[in-house]
């Protein structure tokens, strides 16, 4: 971690209002900055002189969809890392055209989700066949029917067994052939080769809105450094699990979330601070 404060990478977050602020101030505890470009009119020439691109599609329209198209774009052109945050993948129509769109367009670098998400993803990739493969669900429903069902916001219903959890990482990142980082109670990062899980965290991380925003930003920071995508992937997920679980200690004995994120931002910079947390 030694300088990791020096120098720190801007990142292009094309991301959703709703988690603009707590985004940005995230990364500037991180030791990063972000930019957030939003009009198709900006987008590249933005995207040109930032070190990566995160390209989050909740709250979308049309002209978010073209704007991230644009910078996905640019950013490829360049040889700059793309992070995808594909929020709420399934709870309609008009987000998968969008997503569909995009992913033909721009080439991914790391898909950070959830559950449901990847689920999502994987039937756009393959309309035809099972989106989970042939793996055998020992009576279960395949997470499939289970995103056809519950699909209709943007948290996860789906709660997959460890096993299930690392073949779905895999399958996701052979798909698009890019880094995955499957957040949850337990997090899963893969590159279609290696899998592992990420444990830890603090079950009151359920009670923030866009903790796995949040945690795309860091993806993205992480490549902006310079890191592989699925390195990046892998310290981002660790670096966000232990920036709870302090969080959580820190904030025990008090009554309110709101200390809890306070705790949660202070923790991050702590981290980034503290030489001997190597990640």
């Amino acid at each position: 971690m030694d300088g990791y404060k020096e120098n720190g990478p801007k990142i292009h977050c094309l991301t959703n209002p709703v988690v603009m602020q707590d985004t940005a101030n995230l990364l500037l505890a991180a030791g990063g900055s972000a930019i957030m470009a939003q009009d198709p009119e900006e987008a590249e020439e933005i995207t040109s002189f930032c070190q990566a691109t995160l390209l989050n599609i909740g709250v979308p329209d049309e002209t978010k969809f073209k704007a991230c198209i644009l910078a996905g774009k640019r950013a490829n052109a360049l040889g700059h890392p793309v992070v995808l945050d594909p929020v709420g993948a399934g709870s309609s129509r008009f987000r998968q055209k969008g997503l569909e769109r995009l992913l033909a367009q721009v080439k991914i670098s790391l898909i950070r989700c959830n559950q449901e998400e990847a689920c999502t993803l994987l039937r756009i990739k393959n309309k035809n066949c099972n989106s989970f493969g042939e793996m055998e669900m020992s009576g279960e429903e395949s997470p499939e029917r289970l995103t056809k069902r519950t699909a209709g916001g943007v948290e996860s219903q789906i709660a997959l067994e460890d096993s299930e959890l690392r073949m779905l990482a895999g399958q996701l990142s052979e798909a698009y052939s890019c880094a995955v980082l499957i957040s949850g109670k337990k997090d899963a990062v893969s590159d279609g080769k290696d899998t592992r899980l990420i444990a830890g965290g603090s079950e009151r991380m359920s009670r923030l809105t866009g903790g796995g925003c949040m945690l795309s930003a860091l993806c993205a920071l992480f490549c902006g450094y310079g890191y592989e995508p699925y390195a990046a992937a892998w310290r981002a997920g660790e670096l966000w699990k232990e920036s709870a679980r302090r969080a959580e200690m820190h904030s025990l004995g008090t009554v309110g979330i709101g200390s809890f994120h306070a705790y949660l931002f202070d923790a991050v910079e702590e981290l980034c601070h503290d030489s001997s947390f190597t990640l």
